[in-house]
Protein backbone atom coordinates (compact mmCIF):
# COMPACT_ATOMS: atom_id res chain seq x y z
CA UNK A 1 0.00 0.00 0.00
CA UNK A 2 2.94 2.35 0.61
CA UNK A 3 3.98 2.37 -3.04
CA UNK A 4 0.52 3.48 -4.02
CA UNK A 5 0.77 6.41 -1.60
CA UNK A 6 4.28 7.33 -2.70
CA UNK A 7 3.52 7.70 -6.42
CA UNK A 8 1.10 10.67 -6.07
CA UNK A 9 3.54 12.52 -3.84
CA UNK A 10 6.33 11.93 -6.33
CA UNK A 11 4.22 13.25 -9.15
CA UNK A 12 3.43 16.38 -7.14
CA UNK A 13 7.11 16.99 -6.45
CA UNK A 14 7.92 16.51 -10.11
CA UNK A 15 5.28 19.01 -11.23
CA UNK A 16 6.53 21.59 -8.66
CA UNK A 17 10.13 21.26 -9.88
CA UNK A 18 9.03 21.63 -13.49
CA UNK A 19 7.07 24.80 -12.69
CA UNK A 20 10.05 26.27 -10.81
CA UNK A 21 12.32 25.52 -13.76
CA UNK A 22 9.93 27.25 -16.17
CA UNK A 23 9.84 30.32 -13.98
CA UNK A 24 13.61 30.49 -13.76
CA UNK A 25 13.99 30.03 -17.51
CA UNK A 26 11.35 32.62 -18.34
CA UNK A 27 12.56 35.39 -15.97
CA UNK A 28 15.62 36.53 -18.08
CA UNK A 29 13.48 37.03 -21.16
CA UNK A 30 10.89 38.85 -19.10
CA UNK A 31 13.55 41.10 -17.69
CA UNK A 32 15.04 41.65 -21.15
CA UNK A 33 11.60 42.47 -22.52
CA UNK A 34 11.04 44.86 -19.67
CA UNK A 35 14.32 46.57 -20.38
CA UNK A 36 13.48 46.98 -24.07
CA UNK A 37 10.15 48.53 -23.22
CA UNK A 38 11.55 50.83 -20.56
CA UNK A 39 14.55 51.98 -22.60
CA UNK A 40 12.79 54.74 -24.52
CA UNK A 41 11.29 56.25 -21.39
CA UNK A 42 14.61 56.08 -19.58
CA UNK A 43 16.45 57.89 -22.40
CA UNK A 44 13.83 60.61 -22.69
CA UNK A 45 14.36 63.68 -20.53
CA UNK A 46 12.56 63.50 -17.23
CA UNK A 47 10.42 66.37 -16.14
CA UNK A 48 11.43 68.00 -12.88
CA UNK A 49 9.46 67.04 -9.79
CA UNK A 50 7.96 70.54 -9.54
CA UNK A 51 6.62 70.30 -13.13
CA UNK A 52 8.60 73.38 -14.40
CA UNK A 53 10.93 73.14 -17.42
CA UNK A 54 14.67 73.50 -16.97
CA UNK A 55 16.01 77.09 -17.24
CA UNK A 56 17.72 77.78 -20.59
CA UNK A 57 20.77 79.97 -21.10
CA UNK A 58 20.12 83.73 -21.30
CA UNK A 59 19.75 84.85 -24.89
CA UNK A 60 22.05 87.51 -26.36
CA UNK A 61 21.44 89.63 -29.47
CA UNK A 62 24.48 91.16 -31.15
CA UNK A 63 23.85 94.23 -33.31
CA UNK A 64 26.00 95.26 -36.27
CA UNK A 65 29.19 97.21 -35.60
CA UNK A 66 28.55 100.96 -35.83
CA UNK A 67 30.93 103.84 -36.43
CA UNK A 68 30.48 107.62 -36.00
CA UNK A 69 29.30 109.32 -39.16
CA UNK A 70 32.06 111.54 -40.63
CA UNK A 71 34.17 110.85 -37.53
CA UNK A 72 32.02 113.03 -35.24
CA UNK A 73 29.58 112.32 -32.43
CA UNK A 74 27.24 115.14 -33.49
CA UNK A 75 25.36 112.83 -35.87
CA UNK A 76 23.96 109.31 -35.27
CA UNK A 77 26.41 106.50 -36.03
CA UNK A 78 26.08 104.34 -39.12
CA UNK A 79 26.59 100.68 -39.81
CA UNK A 80 30.05 99.62 -41.01
CA UNK A 81 29.61 98.40 -44.57
CA UNK A 82 31.75 95.86 -46.41
CA UNK A 83 33.38 98.59 -48.51
CA UNK A 84 34.29 100.80 -45.54
CA UNK A 85 37.93 101.02 -44.38
CA UNK A 86 36.87 99.72 -40.96
CA UNK A 87 35.12 96.62 -42.37
CA UNK A 88 37.95 94.23 -41.49
CA UNK A 89 38.23 95.58 -37.94
CA UNK A 90 34.44 95.44 -37.52
CA UNK A 91 34.34 91.77 -38.52
CA UNK A 92 37.17 91.04 -36.11
CA UNK A 93 35.31 92.65 -33.19
CA UNK A 94 31.98 91.02 -34.07
CA UNK A 95 33.54 87.57 -34.41
CA UNK A 96 35.38 87.87 -31.08
CA UNK A 97 32.19 88.90 -29.25
CA UNK A 98 30.13 86.06 -30.70
CA UNK A 99 32.78 83.47 -29.85
CA UNK A 100 32.96 84.71 -26.24
CA UNK A 101 29.22 84.43 -25.56
CA UNK A 102 29.26 80.72 -24.73
CA UNK A 103 32.08 81.15 -22.21
CA UNK A 104 30.02 83.88 -20.51
CA UNK A 105 26.94 81.65 -20.20
CA UNK A 106 24.94 83.30 -22.99
CA UNK A 107 23.26 81.84 -26.07
CA UNK A 108 23.44 83.77 -29.34
CA UNK A 109 20.14 84.40 -31.12
CA UNK A 110 21.37 84.15 -34.70
CA UNK A 111 18.13 85.19 -36.39
CA UNK A 112 17.36 88.21 -34.21
CA UNK A 113 18.02 91.72 -35.51
CA UNK A 114 18.01 95.11 -33.88
CA UNK A 115 15.60 97.71 -35.24
CA UNK A 116 17.48 100.45 -37.06
CA UNK A 117 20.77 98.54 -36.48
CA UNK A 118 20.62 99.65 -32.82
CA UNK A 119 21.45 103.28 -33.55
CA UNK A 120 18.76 104.62 -31.20
CA UNK A 121 19.28 103.78 -27.55
CA UNK A 122 15.53 103.49 -26.98
CA UNK A 123 15.39 100.64 -29.51
CA UNK A 124 18.03 98.76 -27.52
CA UNK A 125 16.00 99.05 -24.32
CA UNK A 126 12.76 98.01 -26.00
CA UNK A 127 14.38 94.99 -27.68
CA UNK A 128 15.92 93.86 -24.39
CA UNK A 129 12.49 93.94 -22.73
CA UNK A 130 10.60 92.16 -25.50
CA UNK A 131 9.39 88.58 -25.06
CA UNK A 132 11.26 86.68 -22.39
CA UNK A 133 14.03 89.30 -22.39
CA UNK A 134 17.50 89.16 -23.88
CA UNK A 135 20.91 90.73 -23.59
CA UNK A 136 21.24 93.36 -26.31
CA UNK A 137 24.81 94.33 -27.24
CA UNK A 138 25.74 97.06 -29.73
CA UNK A 139 29.48 97.32 -30.55
CA UNK A 140 30.85 100.61 -31.91
CA UNK A 141 34.31 101.43 -33.26
CA UNK A 142 36.00 104.70 -34.22
CA UNK A 143 39.40 105.11 -35.89
CA UNK A 144 41.71 107.67 -34.31
CA UNK A 145 44.82 106.97 -36.36
CA UNK A 146 46.20 104.24 -38.59
CA UNK A 147 46.44 101.71 -35.73
CA UNK A 148 44.54 103.35 -32.87
CA UNK A 149 40.81 102.92 -32.29
CA UNK A 150 38.08 103.84 -29.80
CA UNK A 151 36.10 100.70 -28.92
CA UNK A 152 32.69 101.17 -27.31
CA UNK A 153 30.29 98.46 -26.14
CA UNK A 154 26.70 99.39 -25.28
CA UNK A 155 24.67 96.65 -23.56
CA UNK A 156 21.20 96.35 -22.02
CA UNK A 157 20.46 93.41 -19.67
CA UNK A 158 17.26 91.36 -20.11
CA UNK A 159 14.16 93.27 -19.04
CA UNK A 160 16.43 96.14 -18.05
CA UNK A 161 16.10 99.85 -18.68
CA UNK A 162 19.73 100.81 -18.03
CA UNK A 163 22.45 101.19 -20.64
CA UNK A 164 25.77 99.62 -19.65
CA UNK A 165 28.66 101.25 -21.54
CA UNK A 166 32.39 100.52 -21.70
CA UNK A 167 34.78 102.71 -23.74
CA UNK A 168 38.51 102.20 -24.28
CA UNK A 169 41.27 103.32 -26.65
CA UNK A 170 42.81 100.19 -28.15
CA UNK A 171 45.49 99.51 -30.73
CA UNK A 172 44.75 97.23 -33.65
CA UNK A 173 46.66 94.22 -32.32
CA UNK A 174 44.55 94.02 -29.12
CA UNK A 175 41.17 95.02 -30.56
CA UNK A 176 39.54 91.57 -30.40
CA UNK A 177 40.98 90.73 -26.98
CA UNK A 178 39.79 93.99 -25.42
CA UNK A 179 36.33 93.48 -26.92
CA UNK A 180 36.04 90.15 -25.10
CA UNK A 181 37.26 91.66 -21.81
CA UNK A 182 34.86 94.59 -22.09
CA UNK A 183 31.94 92.23 -22.81
CA UNK A 184 32.81 90.16 -19.75
CA UNK A 185 32.90 93.30 -17.62
CA UNK A 186 29.46 94.36 -18.86
CA UNK A 187 27.91 90.97 -18.11
CA UNK A 188 29.48 90.85 -14.65
CA UNK A 189 28.41 94.46 -14.06
CA UNK A 190 24.79 93.31 -14.23
CA UNK A 191 25.42 90.55 -11.68
CA UNK A 192 27.35 92.75 -9.25
CA UNK A 193 25.58 94.65 -6.52
CA UNK A 194 25.17 98.38 -7.14
CA UNK A 195 27.49 100.62 -5.14
CA UNK A 196 25.97 102.47 -2.21
CA UNK A 197 24.74 105.98 -2.75
CA UNK A 198 27.41 107.39 -0.47
CA UNK A 199 30.25 105.55 -2.19
CA UNK A 200 33.50 107.45 -2.47
CA UNK A 201 34.16 105.99 -5.93
CA UNK A 202 32.19 108.76 -7.62
CA UNK A 203 34.83 111.35 -6.78
CA UNK A 204 37.80 109.64 -8.49
CA UNK A 205 35.62 108.65 -11.45
CA UNK A 206 34.49 112.22 -11.98
CA UNK A 207 38.04 113.48 -11.70
CA UNK A 208 39.21 110.95 -14.31
CA UNK A 209 36.49 112.05 -16.72
CA UNK A 210 37.35 115.71 -16.24
CA UNK A 211 41.06 114.95 -16.69
CA UNK A 212 40.33 113.22 -19.99
CA UNK A 213 38.59 116.30 -21.41
CA UNK A 214 40.54 119.06 -23.20
CA UNK A 215 43.90 117.35 -22.72
CA UNK A 216 45.41 119.93 -25.05
CA UNK A 217 44.59 122.88 -22.80
CA UNK A 218 48.23 123.20 -21.65
CA UNK A 219 49.59 123.52 -25.20
CA UNK A 220 46.79 125.89 -26.16
CA UNK A 221 47.29 128.07 -23.09
CA UNK A 222 51.09 128.30 -23.56
CA UNK A 223 50.83 129.12 -27.26
CA UNK A 224 48.08 131.68 -26.71
CA UNK A 225 49.93 133.40 -23.88
CA UNK A 226 53.12 133.73 -25.93
CA UNK A 227 51.19 135.06 -28.91
CA UNK A 228 49.45 137.51 -26.57
CA UNK A 229 52.86 138.77 -25.51
CA UNK A 230 53.93 139.13 -29.13
CA UNK A 231 50.69 140.91 -30.05
CA UNK A 232 51.12 143.39 -27.21
CA UNK A 233 54.75 144.01 -28.21
CA UNK A 234 53.73 144.52 -31.87
CA UNK A 235 51.08 147.05 -30.84
CA UNK A 236 53.63 148.85 -28.67
CA UNK A 237 56.22 149.02 -31.46
CA UNK A 238 53.78 150.32 -34.08
CA UNK A 239 51.62 152.60 -31.97
CA UNK A 240 53.61 154.16 -29.16
CA UNK A 241 57.13 155.05 -28.09
CA UNK A 242 56.33 155.48 -24.39
CA UNK A 243 58.30 152.82 -22.55
CA UNK A 244 55.97 153.03 -19.55
CA UNK A 245 53.26 151.31 -21.61
CA UNK A 246 55.36 148.27 -22.56
CA UNK A 247 54.93 146.10 -19.45
CA UNK A 248 51.24 146.91 -18.85
CA UNK A 249 50.57 146.02 -22.50
CA UNK A 250 52.51 142.76 -22.15
CA UNK A 251 50.53 141.86 -19.03
CA UNK A 252 47.24 142.75 -20.66
CA UNK A 253 47.96 140.86 -23.88
CA UNK A 254 49.17 137.66 -22.20
CA UNK A 255 46.34 137.74 -19.65
CA UNK A 256 43.64 138.19 -22.28
CA UNK A 257 45.09 135.43 -24.46
CA UNK A 258 45.43 133.04 -21.52
CA UNK A 259 41.88 133.68 -20.34
CA UNK A 260 40.48 133.19 -23.85
CA UNK A 261 42.32 129.87 -24.24
CA UNK A 262 41.00 128.57 -20.90
CA UNK A 263 37.45 129.53 -21.83
CA UNK A 264 37.78 127.73 -25.16
CA UNK A 265 39.20 124.61 -23.45
CA UNK A 266 36.31 124.64 -20.98
CA UNK A 267 33.62 124.97 -23.65
CA UNK A 268 35.06 122.53 -26.21
CA UNK A 269 37.07 119.34 -26.00
CA UNK A 270 40.50 120.50 -27.17
CA UNK A 271 42.68 117.49 -27.96
CA UNK A 272 46.49 117.69 -28.08
CA UNK A 273 46.36 117.31 -31.86
CA UNK A 274 43.94 120.24 -32.18
CA UNK A 275 46.05 122.39 -29.83
CA UNK A 276 49.26 121.74 -31.76
CA UNK A 277 47.47 122.42 -35.04
CA UNK A 278 46.24 125.80 -33.80
CA UNK A 279 49.73 126.58 -32.51
CA UNK A 280 51.10 125.78 -35.99
CA UNK A 281 48.69 128.24 -37.59
CA UNK A 282 49.60 130.93 -35.06
CA UNK A 283 53.37 130.78 -35.23
CA UNK A 284 53.95 129.79 -38.85
CA UNK A 285 51.49 132.51 -39.84
CA UNK A 286 53.47 134.99 -37.75
CA UNK A 287 56.72 133.87 -39.37
CA UNK A 288 55.16 134.23 -42.83
CA UNK A 289 54.01 137.78 -42.07
CA UNK A 290 57.41 138.86 -40.74
CA UNK A 291 59.28 137.42 -43.72
CA UNK A 292 56.91 138.94 -46.25
CA UNK A 293 57.35 142.33 -44.58
CA UNK A 294 61.13 141.95 -44.71
CA UNK A 295 61.01 140.77 -48.32
CA UNK A 296 58.94 143.81 -49.33
CA UNK A 297 61.26 146.08 -47.31
CA UNK A 298 58.48 147.59 -45.22
CA UNK A 299 59.58 150.85 -43.62
CA UNK A 300 59.89 151.75 -40.86
CA UNK A 301 61.05 148.35 -39.66
CA UNK A 302 58.86 148.59 -36.57
CA UNK A 303 55.81 148.20 -38.82
CA UNK A 304 56.94 144.71 -39.73
CA UNK A 305 55.71 143.47 -36.37
CA UNK A 306 52.19 144.38 -37.45
CA UNK A 307 52.61 142.17 -40.53
CA UNK A 308 53.56 139.30 -38.23
CA UNK A 309 50.55 139.99 -36.01
CA UNK A 310 48.20 139.92 -39.01
CA UNK A 311 49.80 136.72 -40.28
CA UNK A 312 49.50 135.05 -36.86
CA UNK A 313 45.83 136.02 -36.53
CA UNK A 314 45.14 134.79 -40.06
CA UNK A 315 46.87 131.46 -39.46
CA UNK A 316 45.04 131.02 -36.16
CA UNK A 317 41.68 131.67 -37.81
CA UNK A 318 42.37 129.17 -40.59
CA UNK A 319 43.45 126.39 -38.24
CA UNK A 320 40.53 126.99 -35.87
CA UNK A 321 38.12 126.61 -38.79
CA UNK A 322 39.91 123.44 -39.89
CA UNK A 323 39.79 121.94 -36.38
CA UNK A 324 36.10 122.80 -36.09
CA UNK A 325 35.35 121.13 -39.44
CA UNK A 326 37.25 117.85 -38.90
CA UNK A 327 39.16 115.98 -36.22
CA UNK A 328 42.93 116.55 -36.02
CA UNK A 329 44.99 113.98 -34.10
CA UNK A 330 48.70 114.00 -33.27
CA UNK A 331 49.66 112.72 -36.71
CA UNK A 332 47.63 115.46 -38.41
CA UNK A 333 49.25 118.15 -36.25
CA UNK A 334 52.71 116.81 -37.11
CA UNK A 335 51.75 116.87 -40.78
CA UNK A 336 50.70 120.55 -40.55
CA UNK A 337 54.02 121.52 -38.94
CA UNK A 338 55.92 119.41 -41.46
CA UNK A 339 54.15 121.09 -44.37
CA UNK A 340 55.06 124.53 -43.02
CA UNK A 341 58.73 123.55 -42.55
CA UNK A 342 59.05 122.04 -46.01
CA UNK A 343 57.19 124.99 -47.51
CA UNK A 344 59.56 127.49 -45.89
CA UNK A 345 62.62 125.57 -47.09
CA UNK A 346 61.27 125.01 -50.59
CA UNK A 347 60.09 128.61 -50.92
CA UNK A 348 63.58 129.93 -50.19
CA UNK A 349 65.07 127.58 -52.79
CA UNK A 350 62.52 128.65 -55.38
CA UNK A 351 63.39 132.32 -54.80
CA UNK A 352 67.10 131.55 -55.09
CA UNK A 353 66.38 129.63 -58.29
CA UNK A 354 64.42 132.58 -59.67
CA UNK A 355 67.16 135.12 -58.91
CA UNK A 356 70.05 132.86 -59.78
CA UNK A 357 71.76 134.09 -56.64
CA UNK A 358 72.64 132.17 -53.52
CA UNK A 359 73.76 133.85 -50.32
CA UNK A 360 73.99 137.51 -51.30
CA UNK A 361 70.66 138.35 -49.68
CA UNK A 362 68.12 136.51 -47.61
CA UNK A 363 65.22 135.01 -49.59
CA UNK A 364 62.59 136.53 -47.29
CA UNK A 365 59.79 136.47 -49.84
CA UNK A 366 60.42 132.78 -50.45
CA UNK A 367 60.40 132.16 -46.72
CA UNK A 368 57.13 134.02 -46.27
CA UNK A 369 55.17 132.63 -49.21
CA UNK A 370 56.60 129.16 -48.59
CA UNK A 371 55.53 129.19 -44.93
CA UNK A 372 51.99 130.26 -45.84
CA UNK A 373 51.67 127.76 -48.70
CA UNK A 374 53.16 124.92 -46.63
CA UNK A 375 50.83 125.66 -43.72
CA UNK A 376 47.74 125.59 -45.94
CA UNK A 377 48.94 122.57 -47.91
CA UNK A 378 49.78 120.61 -44.77
CA UNK A 379 46.35 121.34 -43.32
CA UNK A 380 44.61 120.16 -46.50
CA UNK A 381 46.62 116.95 -46.66
CA UNK A 382 46.08 116.28 -42.94
CA UNK A 383 42.32 116.50 -43.39
CA UNK A 384 42.46 113.85 -46.15
CA UNK A 385 44.92 111.22 -44.87
CA UNK A 386 45.64 109.35 -41.65
CA UNK A 387 49.23 109.09 -40.45
CA UNK A 388 51.38 109.04 -37.33
CA UNK A 389 53.93 111.54 -35.99
CA UNK A 390 56.69 108.94 -36.34
CA UNK A 391 56.04 108.48 -40.04
CA UNK A 392 55.91 112.25 -40.62
CA UNK A 393 59.26 112.60 -38.88
CA UNK A 394 60.79 109.84 -41.01
CA UNK A 395 59.54 111.46 -44.22
CA UNK A 396 60.97 114.81 -43.11
CA UNK A 397 64.24 113.07 -42.33
CA UNK A 398 64.21 111.55 -45.82
CA UNK A 399 63.66 115.00 -47.33
CA UNK A 400 66.60 116.40 -45.36
CA UNK A 401 68.93 113.56 -46.34
CA UNK A 402 67.79 113.87 -49.95
CA UNK A 403 68.53 117.61 -49.90
CA UNK A 404 72.02 116.95 -48.57
CA UNK A 405 72.52 114.29 -51.25
CA UNK A 406 71.45 116.68 -54.00
CA UNK A 407 73.75 119.38 -52.61
CA UNK A 408 76.65 116.90 -52.47
CA UNK A 409 76.16 115.86 -56.09
CA UNK A 410 75.84 119.40 -57.48
CA UNK A 411 78.27 121.14 -55.11
CA UNK A 412 81.10 121.34 -57.72
CA UNK A 413 78.97 123.90 -59.56
CA UNK A 414 79.42 126.49 -56.81
CA UNK A 415 83.02 125.88 -55.75
CA UNK A 416 84.47 128.49 -58.11
CA UNK A 417 83.53 130.61 -61.07
CA UNK A 418 80.00 131.04 -59.85
CA UNK A 419 77.45 132.01 -62.47
CA UNK A 420 73.67 132.30 -62.44
CA UNK A 421 73.35 129.09 -64.43
CA UNK A 422 75.60 127.13 -62.08
CA UNK A 423 73.75 128.49 -59.06
CA UNK A 424 70.42 127.49 -60.56
CA UNK A 425 71.82 124.04 -61.28
CA UNK A 426 72.93 123.69 -57.67
CA UNK A 427 69.54 124.82 -56.33
CA UNK A 428 67.75 122.51 -58.76
CA UNK A 429 69.85 119.59 -57.50
CA UNK A 430 68.93 120.38 -53.88
CA UNK A 431 65.23 120.60 -54.79
CA UNK A 432 65.37 117.33 -56.73
CA UNK A 433 67.17 115.61 -53.86
CA UNK A 434 64.54 116.83 -51.43
CA UNK A 435 61.71 115.44 -53.56
CA UNK A 436 63.46 112.12 -54.17
CA UNK A 437 64.37 111.68 -50.50
CA UNK A 438 60.81 112.43 -49.40
CA UNK A 439 59.35 110.03 -52.00
CA UNK A 440 61.69 107.22 -50.97
CA UNK A 441 60.87 107.73 -47.28
CA UNK A 442 57.15 107.76 -48.11
CA UNK A 443 57.27 104.38 -49.85
CA UNK A 444 59.62 102.83 -47.28
CA UNK A 445 57.34 103.79 -44.38
CA UNK A 446 54.10 102.64 -45.99
CA UNK A 447 51.62 101.04 -43.62
CA UNK A 448 51.19 97.33 -44.41
CA UNK A 449 48.44 96.84 -41.84
CA UNK A 450 45.57 96.28 -44.35
CA UNK A 451 47.29 93.22 -45.86
CA UNK A 452 47.99 91.78 -42.42
CA UNK A 453 44.46 92.44 -41.30
CA UNK A 454 43.03 90.78 -44.39
CA UNK A 455 45.01 87.63 -43.73
CA UNK A 456 44.06 87.62 -40.05
CA UNK A 457 40.36 87.74 -40.90
CA UNK A 458 40.52 84.27 -42.52
CA UNK A 459 40.67 81.60 -39.85
CA UNK A 460 38.76 78.39 -39.26
CA UNK A 461 38.79 75.27 -37.08
CA UNK A 462 37.25 71.80 -37.48
CA UNK A 463 34.35 70.82 -35.26
CA UNK A 464 32.54 67.54 -34.63
CA UNK A 465 30.34 65.64 -32.21
CA UNK A 466 26.63 65.37 -31.54
CA UNK A 467 24.75 67.76 -33.81
CA UNK A 468 21.25 66.91 -32.57
CA UNK A 469 18.78 64.21 -31.46
CA UNK A 470 16.41 62.19 -33.64
CA UNK A 471 13.04 61.08 -32.22
CA UNK A 472 11.22 58.06 -33.69
CA UNK A 473 7.46 57.59 -33.85
CA UNK A 474 7.47 55.21 -30.91
CA UNK A 475 9.18 57.88 -28.77
CA UNK A 476 12.69 56.44 -28.88
CA UNK A 477 15.60 58.85 -29.47
CA UNK A 478 19.04 58.53 -31.01
CA UNK A 479 21.94 61.02 -31.29
CA UNK A 480 22.95 62.47 -34.66
CA UNK A 481 26.71 62.65 -35.17
CA UNK A 482 28.49 64.90 -37.66
CA UNK A 483 31.51 67.04 -38.44
CA UNK A 484 32.13 70.42 -40.01
CA UNK A 485 34.20 73.60 -40.09
CA UNK A 486 33.58 76.84 -38.20
CA UNK A 487 35.35 80.20 -38.27
CA UNK A 488 35.55 83.49 -40.20
CA UNK A 489 35.92 83.37 -43.97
Amino acid sequence: MRPLVARPALRRLTRAASALALVLLASPSARAEGELVAAPSASAPEAPKDGKPEAALPVAIIGPVLTPLNGTDKEPPKRVLAADPLAARAREVESAIKEALQDLGLALDVGAQLPGDGVRELDLVQRAGGGAGAWVISPRIEQLSSDRFVLRLVAVPPKGATLLVRVEQVDGAHLAARAVVMLRDLVSMKLAAPPPSGSTEEGPRASEESAGRSRGRTVLAASSSLFGLYGAFAIYKTGSSDERLLYPLLLLGSGLALGASLIVADEWDVTPGAAWTIAAGTWWGTLAGLNLAAGNNVQPTSNRYAWGLVGGLGGTALTVLAVAATRFDDGDAALVHSGAVLGTFTGSLIEALWRGDLGSQSPNKGFGWGSAAGLVGGGVVASLVQTTPARVFLIDLGCGIGALGGAAVTSPLVFKDKTDEKTRGFVSGVLAGTLVGGAVAYFVTRDHQPEATKGADFHFAPTGGVLGVSTARDGSTAPIFGAGVQGVF
